[in-house]
């Protein structure tokens, strides 16, 4: 599965400390190479067709597109109060 962080997510990534960026980071590219081994740390949110990827106190938004290459669109990466906001 191939990774794309959208502009406003690179922004977030940025305003993250190092160690927690680097865990994030770490998490996106483990789900994007075996979606199966995070499947108890993601979830579909109500009303919207984002998921949700659950990364200590922060969590990943985004959506995954299915066609001849699947897709995995990074939208968001806030902190858990923020994140549903």
């Amino acid at each position: 599965m191939q990774v794309q962080i959208l502009p406003k997510a690179a922004k977030d990534l940025k305003g993250l400390s190092p160690p927690d960026r680097g865990r994030v980071i770490q998490k996106i590219q483990q789900y994007a190479a075996e979606p199966e081994s995070q499947a108890n740390n993601t979830k579909h949110l109500q009303g919207s067709d984002l998921l949700r990827l659950r990364v200590g106190d922060y969590r990943v938004l985004f959506t995954v597109q299915n066609g001849v290459v699947t897709v995995m669109l990074v939208h968001r990466v806030r902190h858990r109060s923020e994140a549903y906001d």
